[in-house]
């Protein structure tokens, strides 16, 4: 990555400055044709097909005229200033036309040429001339290797591909790295009847990229709502700055990212929790920690528009189904429990209210079975609803009511569609309808969405993974700035000239600083002061080897759990220091600890190089390294902390009932602490396992890894 691509702002990426190339009045389309073996008619098709009436000028030195225009030869010689240049020609032509772009005074252009970095060397070596040509006159451009935009609000579609058949004017702004996914949004949104401000693809992120996208849209007064498709991270600093602006501006950032690997090769890190953080884990965890909601695939993306475009505020997580059918229960409730969404049990007068709405075959579980007798008598429908409305658990019903699906066809549904819209107003819970699976809408059919009032999702599982995006977008998830722990100072002191693995009585120094309690220990260098050492502990102890060396001390034998007697405790130590000498440790000594009890969890953190700090809760012991691993950005609050441990509290084997929750919310606060303040020294800290007990926590071992000065 070039020193350039790292200052993404250097090119003209500030907000302001794109206005003219998102939304210009005037294009200049450099390479333009009629020759159907070229992607300019595709354009000025684009551009026809959704009304634009600003000045189109053809730039092609072959002909004189081109589409019944006169065709200049060059940029240059357009007579008036361009706000736009659609870059149609071969890659090694389009460098000077960007230069030319920037002596005409073009405000914004955009390079659709392929030929680049994704190209190999040469092509890389083109990108770098481009990005030079482009700084050096602060022109803002969008590519190359792009197929354009559609900017449905200001009708303007300098677009290389099949437009949207009727692209209606919204609030959804659709940023991608995919070409592909922004197409497929707008034909999504087109055939469903739903508005979108715009929609962009950013191609190689040259110069604009991702994050100078996400930015524009936070200051832009059209967008509400912006969904990105991201496969790599190019700018991470520029992404996080577009995230922030966002989250202030109070616009949700829907991001699907594939769960794929990106293109950083996974970095060799000693501790368990660095064998978890894969490329994806930690992405993902910065993404959210910069305030993104984050969803699977690009069409559980579009139904989390539509729902969010409607609603963005629940008064309790709990949701609700209310379906025709058995069948569409038992699928919405396997969509919800893969999902992780909370569909509680009714209250006993919810139950006692829909016994009497509903008939006496039908059930009161949730989801709830309403029969397909509630379509005749929508009285029984509305009485469902009206009780599962008044159910203080709820705070979302979904129920299955459509749209026309004849020409001229009355709507049996629209009275409970009014009273749901009268519930909402009533009560604050929220109602969404929920087809089984995707349908096409007639023009009818859109216009009664549009009418309804309430978001029209299609497909159980999009839909449950919406409804996530939403319950995901009442969380506490971006990272706040806190101040340094008191006793930074002191664990800075701990890493002071050391590089790689530390030592347990190092590492858990640094938890100790941070408020993790550990059990009680002494530190021995013979078998004789390691049995005065338990003398003094009393009671069963766990005998260890330490040294840097060892960072996994059970591996190689160095560990001897539950002695008691003199003679155990002596004939241990001998072993463990032997075990710990045949590893290659120089100078080992022997920690003798207190036996402590409680279930094993592993809580760490990794700082990664482009995400930063974050931290994980786990299975700890010998399963730390199973399965696949959840992480959070680091630092978290309180109360952050403690949502992240309840989400993760039963893949850990933790129960409310039985395990004190809040000290292990406190532990996993204060390592997400340590390594956000220790961020520029630790390359990985963790207590592993950490035992939780009914009251309290204590890490019985610890590991850390610091990272060379620089």
């Amino acid at each position: 990555m070039s020193a350039a691509r790292r200052s993404p702002r250097r090119g003209g990426g500030r907000p302001a400055r794109l206005r003219a190339l998102l939304a210009p009045r005037s294009i200049a389309i450099v390479g333009a044709s009629e020759a159907s073996d070229s992607w300019a008619p595709e354009f000025r098709r684009s551009l026809e097909h959704v009304g634009f009436r600003g000045r189109l000028y053809p730039v092609n030195p072959k002909y004189d005229e081109v589409w019944g225009r006169r065709a200049y030869r060059s940029i240059l010689e357009v007579p008036a200033r361009v706000d736009l240049a659609v870059v149609l020609v071969p890659a090694r032509v389009a460098v000077g036309v960007v230069e030319e772009c920037g002596r005409a005074g073009v405000r914004g252009a955009m390079v659709v040429s392929s030929g680049f970095a994704e190209a190999g060397p040469e092509g890389r070596e083109l990108q770098e001339a481009l990005v030079r040509a482009a700084r050096a006159h602060r022109l803002p451009l969008l590519g190359p290797n792009v197929e354009g935009f559609v900017n449905h609000v200001d009708r303007v579609a300098p677009y290389g591909t099949t437009p949207p058949p009727d692209p209606i004017p919204g609030g959804v702004a659709v940023i991608s790295q995919s070409g592909t996914v922004a197409w497929t949004m707008g034909q999504m949104a087109s055939d469903r009847g739903f508005g979108l401000r715009i929609l962009v693809g950013v191609g190689n992120e040259a110069v604009l990229g991702l994050g100078d996208l996400l930015s524009w849209a936070a200051e832009d007064p059209a967008t509400e709502l912006v969904c990105a498709y991201l496969e790599t991270v190019r700018d991470a600093e520029g992404i996080a700055r577009g995230l922030r602006a966002l989250r202030a501006a109070g616009k949700p950032a829907v991001v699907c990212a594939p769960a794929g690997r990106s293109e950083a090769a996974r970095r060799a890190i000693v501790a368990h929790t660095g064998a978890l953080a894969g490329d994806a884990a930690l992405r993902d965890a910065w993404l959210r920690g910069h305030g993104a909601v984050l969803v699977e695939d690009p069409v559980a993306m579009f139904e989390a528009a539509v729902l969010l475009s409607g609603h963005r505020r629940l008064r309790t997580p709990g949701m609700a189904g209310a379906f025709q059918s058995g069948g569409a229960c038992t699928l919405f409730a396997e969509a919800a429990g893969a999902a992780g969404l909370e569909l509680p049990a009714f209250a006993p007068t919810t139950r006692r209210r829909l016994r009497r709405a509903l008939p006496a075959f039908a059930g009161e579980n949730n989801p709830l079975d309403v029969t397909g007798q509630a379509a005749v008598e929508v009285e029984r429908y509305v009485g469902a609803l009206e009780a599962l409305a008044a159910d203080p658990a709820i705070g979302l019903v979904g129920f299955d009511a459509f749209p026309p699906r004849l020409p001229g066809e009355g709507v049996w549904a629209e009275p409970v569609l009014r009273r749901a819209r009268e519930l909402e107003r009533e009560t604050g819970v929220r109602f969404c309808s929920i087809a089984m699976s995707p349908l096409a809408y007639s023009d009818e059919a859109k216009a009664f969405v549009r009418e309804a009032g309430i978001p029209f999702l299609q497909g159980h599982r999009p839909a449950a993974a919406a409804l996530r995006a939403l319950v995901d977008l009442q969380e506490e998830g971006a990272v706040g700035d806190v101040p340094p722990h008191p006793n930074r100072r002191a664990a800075l002191a701990v890493l002071r000239g050391v590089a790689g693995p530390l030592d347990e009585v190092r590492a858990g120094r640094i938890l100790e600083l941070y408020g993790i309690r550990r059990p009680p220990q002494r530190l021995a260098r013979t078998p004789e002061e390691a049995v005065r050492a338990a003398r003094e502990i009393r009671g069963p102890v766990a005998v260890k080897a330490v040294a840097a060396e060892l960072p996994h001390k059970a591996r190689v034998g160095a560990v001897r759990l539950g002695l008691r007697g003199d003679a155990a405790v002596a004939a241990a130590a001998r072993e463990v220091l032997g075990a710990a000498r045949a590893a290659g440790a120089r100078d080992p000594r022997v920690l003798v600890q207190a036996m402590a009890t409680g279930t094993e969890v592993l809580v760490g953190a990794v700082v990664d190089e482009r995400f930063g700090p974050a931290v994980t809760i786990r299975p700890g012991g010998g399963l730390a390294e199973a399965g696949e691993a959840t992480f959070a950005a680091c630092p978290l609050s309180p109360a952050r902390a403690e949502a992240f441990v309840r989400s993760q509290a039963d893949r850990c084997g933790l129960d409310p009932a039985r395990h004190d929750l809040r000290a292990v919310a406190r532990a996993v606060r204060a390592v997400s602490w340590a390594a956000h303040d220790l961020r520029g020294r630790l390359v990985s800290l963790e207590a592993n396992p950490l035992l939780v007990g009914r009251r309290g926590a204590v890490a019985v071992d610890a590991l850390a890894e610091a990272r060379a000065p620089r």
